[in-house]
């Protein structure tokens, strides 16, 4: 059983533990009884028959085991499949954007669409063998040219999930449900942790909500402003603080820092949610927190900003969050397709509306979207995740995009530079807030 567990451990890593393909295997082959592989390792079994390092069946069949899995009709079982699969692809070099030609067997033949993002399982100088992602989000395999190729384009590994399932939900028109399941953030994407905000209502009676935050260096957030009203509009803050990548478990809360200073879009007010002033709202949907003491160490990579770049035919873009329907602090990404549903007026922000579901808890998510300028770099954050909207018009999530203006803002706020800001206006938390919970 301690074989077992260390397989798993090795293959999905922690906050203290590097994933290690290669140590879960170890361990896996000294966990067989018999010969025989144990049931809890059978989705792991096929990722190593994928990546040639066991030969026990053939690379079709393990395609073919996870999309039992995933075509099984039970949530847990297809969402364990999913995470397993997205573990691999962020764990293995990408090739992104390719010119190449795929195919659908080894023998070059069998010519597939190009696919703009393929995960390398095994390299060779002749041949490349790929797992890609069907259009229904399924896993595939293919092979392509060796990387000897100049036309082949690798990146390395942290490039974030792959595999997305599209569900209907009866929640949101116009909305499926794409959350999958993520046992750690890509490391390509900003850390992002959960904002807790506790009030005491208009009636005296006492809320908590729960955000998701992205870090903009070890002191700054980025999340939403309506973070820090309560469900009945009112703004009667008790205590707001940050738990940074927060481990499946309550005691999560006791690592909490607290929240010091926050700024909000300066025309963002409660009761234009009540009033149905979406635009609005939405529209000035962001806000910053700064930290009373640092989260961790100083990002090693930069957090890129920018306003978002829709292309006919990529409009995609990506979120990780920690939505209260699912497991409390399990994180869960999303990729969905974004339209323009209203251009921002004076200093409001545009607003995009999305194709998949959200829930409460993912509201303040970043949304990340690929660099069109540097192919393969890290993605930049555009927007934040504001709420799902519903009127006569509209049921879906949106989101409020960044523009220079709130970019130039948000770089003079890390910078110190608070006379210079011009789109965001300072928000008094109180002294409770200042204090360890």
């Amino acid at each position: 059983m301690v074989a077992q567990d260390l397989a798993q451990l090795y293959f999905w890593g922690d906050a203290k533990l590097s994933a290690d393909l290669a140590k879960a295997y170890h361990f896996a082959l000294l966990s067989q009884q018999h010969g025989r592989w144990p049931h809890a390792l059978r989705l792991l079994r096929s990722v190593f028959v994928l990546l040639a390092m066991d030969r026990s069946f053939s690379p079709n069949e393990a395609v073919r085991q996870f999309q039992r899995e995933i075509n099984s009709g039970e949530a847990l079982r297809r969402d364990k499949a999913l995470a397993v699969l997205n573990q691999v692809a962020d764990l293995r070099p990408r090739m992104f954007a390719t010119k190449n030609a795929i195919y659908g067997n080894a023998r070059l033949r069998e010519p597939l669409p190009v696919a703009k993002s393929a995960v390398v399982l095994v390299s060779g100088q002749d041949r490349l063998r790929l797992l890609i992602a069907d259009a229904n989000g399924a896993p595939q395999l293919a092979w392509t040219q060796g990387a000897g190729d100049p036309l082949v384009s690798l990146r390395e590994t942290g490039s974030g999930p792959l595999f997305f399932q599209r569900r209907p939900t009866a929640r949101a028109s116009g909305a499926q449900d794409s959350r999958q399941q993520l046992w750690r953030l890509p490391p390509s994407s900003p850390t992002t942790g959960i904002l807790i905000s506790r009030f005491r209502q208009r009636d005296g009676s006492f809320h908590e909500s729960r955000c998701t935050a992205s870090q903009l260096n070890s002191h700054w957030l980025l999340s939403a402003a309506h973070c820090l009203y309560a469900a009945d509009g009112s703004k009667f803050l008790l205590s707001l603080h940050y738990i940074a990548t927060p481990p499946l478990s309550s005691a999560a809360d006791e690592v909490a820092i607290p929240v010091s200073e926050a700024w909000q879009h300066k025309d963002h007010r409660a009761e234009d949610q009540q009033a149905g002033n979406v635009g609005r709202y939405s529209g000035s949907d962001i806000a910053l927190y700064r930290l009373k003491r640092p989260a961790g160490t100083e990002l090693n990579t930069p957090v890129l900003l920018a306003a978002p770049t829709l292309l006919q035919g990529d409009s995609w873009v990506e979120s990780f969050a920690y939505p209260s329907d699912k497991t409390r602090n399990s994180l869960w990404a999303s990729r969905c397709s974004a339209t323009l549903w209203q251009r921002g007026e004076l200093s409001l922000s545009d607003v995009y509306a999305l194709n998949c579901y959200s829930y409460p808890g993912q509201s303040g998510a970043a949304l990340l979207q690929k660099n069109v300028e540097k192919p393969g770099a890290p993605p930049q954050i555009v927007g934040v995740l504001s709420s799902r909207i519903s009127n006569d018009e509209i049921n879906q999530p949106v989101f409020a995009a960044l523009n220079s203006r709130l970019i130039a803002d948000i770089h003079h706020l890390i910078a110190s530079q608070n006379s210079e800001v011009t789109e965001f206006e300072a928000v008094a938390v109180g002294l409770s807030l200042a204090v360890s919970p």
